[in-house]
């Protein structure tokens, strides 16, 4: 077979949709399983609060967070199991590239709209010795891989997916896109409201974090960029405070 006949075979074969163009692929991701994905948040925010409250000190803060985690990758399970759309799971190099970027970016943004406030001061933490705490570590692989694993496969995965599935039949996808991310950043910053109580300027960067991470996923269709942004933005910060705590 010569090449030109290889190159219209393959212009022959029909093309495969992605989750954005609809079908079967995302047929499971609907309503109902936003309902289910927005109760099954509610109820690890209310069990994550329950911890920190009941138990031990010592505990509660590890305890607070695995339940949260394990509350937002639930309903992800199930709605995996109804289908999986095409190319939100694939990976690409470049999605590393996108996350150093643009999580620096929206930390950069972070600490200017602080510094309009005033003099910004290095962050720290609590240590009772010269160094880091003994369980610095330990927290920031929580909180810098993690925490911004299962949020984004929740708000970026199941609730976004969710919302443009169903606002694209109603409107469209251009309409879907801006709904799923605009909707999707309101949750999140709500969640991180209620869970942590953050200042201004902090909603602000959840709410730009928000936008350049639903952004990266409705425009590519993966997941990744997403996981890359938020990954480098909350590992930024840690690494702030590990240098202003190094510094008192």
């Amino acid at each position: 077979m010569s090449d030109t006949d290889a190159a219209l075979l393959r212009r022959g074969r029909p093309r495969r949709r992605g989750w954005r163009e609809g079908g079967s692929r995302v047929r499971g991701w609907d309503l109902e399983m936003l309902g289910w994905a927005v109760f099954a948040l509610g109820v690890g925010v209310l069990l994550a609060h329950a911890a920190s409250v009941a138990l031990p000190v010592e505990t509660s803060s590890d305890a607070s967070r695995v339940v949260f985690w394990v509350a937002l990758l639930a309903p992800a399970v199930i709605a995996l199991r109804r289908s999986r759309p095409r190319g939100l799971l694939r990976i690409r190099l470049v999605d590393l590239a996108y996350g150093i970027v643009f999580g620096l970016i929206v930390r950069g943004v972070q600490g200017a709209l602080a510094g309009l406030e005033g003099p910004v001061a290095w962050p720290s933490t609590f240590t009772t010795g010269d160094g880091l705490p003994s369980s610095f570590l330990t927290d920031a692989v929580g909180d810098a891989i993690v925490a911004p694993l299962c949020e984004e496969i929740f708000f970026r995965g199941v609730v976004l997916l969710c919302i443009f599935a169903v606002v694209r039949r109603w409107s469209g996808p251009v309409a879907a896109g801006v709904a799923a991310v605009a909707l999707s950043t309101a949750l999140f910053v709500v969640t991180h409201q209620i869970l942590g109580a953050p200042d201004a300027v902090d909603l602000a960067a959840l709410a730009l974090l928000g936008v350049v991470t639903g952004v990266f996923v409705v425009g590519t269709g993966r997941i990744w960029p997403a996981v890359a942004v938020h990954v480098v933005f909350n590992a930024s910060g840690i690494a702030l405070v590990a240098i202003g705590t190094l510094l008192a």
